[in-house]
């Protein structure tokens, strides 16, 4: 890495964000975030420290690149358009986030489904869209998810039952859906394309970030402009970049979807 400039760009870049807060938080919370997301990296790392695994082979990267793009800003427009309520065909009662009618079952459908299909049909089998069992990739997950599902479990302790809702829920919600489409699509089409594993990770974080738009400003913080962008750019970036990363050492959804979940969770 130390050798390798584009790798130490995107780093600077990552890290830029998490700088800012130093002058804008008086408090230093964001830390556990930042550490969490190093410790992830590391561990990924240290797992297949004997090196990444490889890269499937891709057809068209850009205009499957850009395929997977229109994807997102389809996302989007929907995510936008529910928690706003400007479809009429939303119900008096709906409350925009972890609606099973109206997103994780069209996230599924519309992330994991079509895209998995349109795939398939393009001459793409279950390894190349990294949908395999892949024992290799859980082994190297393993101590991560160990790890984080010991904290979850820790300070879930009285109510796990709740935990484990939340884990299913993310895991469907947030975790699968955002991991094959993401990771498993665009981040692939993005290193054939950009031919830079680096920078197809930077952008593929930066895409990731700014998917949370919507959600961010309407419903985490309540419309608040700066606080949406501090989001984007810190948290939201920042375990896209690794989750990017650990998509590349491992080249498999299932562990990083359920890890993935776990974060969430807590």
């Amino acid at each position: 890495m130390a050798r390798d400039r584009a790798a130490l760009a995107v780093i600077a870049l990552l890290l830029l964000p998490w700088w800012s807060l130093v002058f804008i938080r008086d408090h230093a919370d964001w830390l556990w975030q930042l550490g969490g997301i190093g410790i992830t990296a590391f561990g990924f790392w240290w797992m297949s420290r004997s090196g990444a695994a490889p890269a499937p082979a891709i057809k068209r990267p850009r205009v499957e690149a850009l395929f997977a793009i229109a994807l997102v800003a389809l996302w989007m427009v929907w995510r936008a358009g529910i928690c706003e309520r400007v479809f009429p065909f939303l119900p008096a009662e709906f409350a925009c986030y972890k609606n099973w009618e109206f997103e994780i079952m069209p996230k599924l459908i519309e992330q994991v489904g079509f895209p998995i299909l349109v795939l398939f049909a393009a001459g793409y089998g279950w390894r190349a869209q990294g949908i395999d069992l892949n024992l290799p990739a859980w082994w190297i997950a393993l101590p991560i998810l160990l790890a984080v599902a010991a904290y979850g479990v820790y300070i879930s302790a009285a109510d796990l039952p709740t935990f484990g809702r939340r884990v299913v829920e993310f895991f469907f919600g947030a975790g699968l859906p955002e991991e094959v489409l993401f990771r498993a699509v665009l981040l692939t089409r993005l290193e054939a394309w950009w031919r830079s594993s680096a920078w197809a990770l930077f952008g593929a974080a930066a895409i990731f970030g700014l998917t949370h738009l919507p959600i961010d400003y309407l419903v985490f913080t309540s419309r608040d402009w700066r606080e949406t962008w501090i989001m984007l750019l810190t948290f939201q970036m920042g375990f896209g970049a690794v989750f990017a990363f650990a998509y590349q050492r491992a080249r498999n959804v299932w562990a990083l979807a359920l890890l993935h979940a776990l974060v969430d969770a807590v």
